[in-house]
């Protein structure tokens, strides 16, 4: 993150930066479901699509990221 003067970020960049950081989880969690088939259908959606578990545990992988990152910017 970009700091201003004294070494403060100011938090209209700080929120936009975790905007930035929580649609990029978000983008790349669901570029990850579409992508994978590992382990058993929890809910099936259609015919031909459904939740994986594999995508739940890549989900919540990439958000406990996010979330680490929410955390150690303040």
């Amino acid at each position: 993150m970009v700091e201003e003067p004294g070494g403060v970020v100011s938090g209209r960049r700080r929120r936009a930066f975790l905007v930035a950081v929580w649609v990029t989880a978000t983008l790349l969690g669901l570029a990850v479901a579409a992508t994978t088939r590992i382990g058993p259908v929890l809910l099936a959606l259609t015919r031909n699509h459904g939740v994986h578990l594999g995508d739940l545990v890549a989900f919540a992988a990439i958000y406990g990221g996010a979330l680490v990152v929410t955390l150690r910017s303040r």
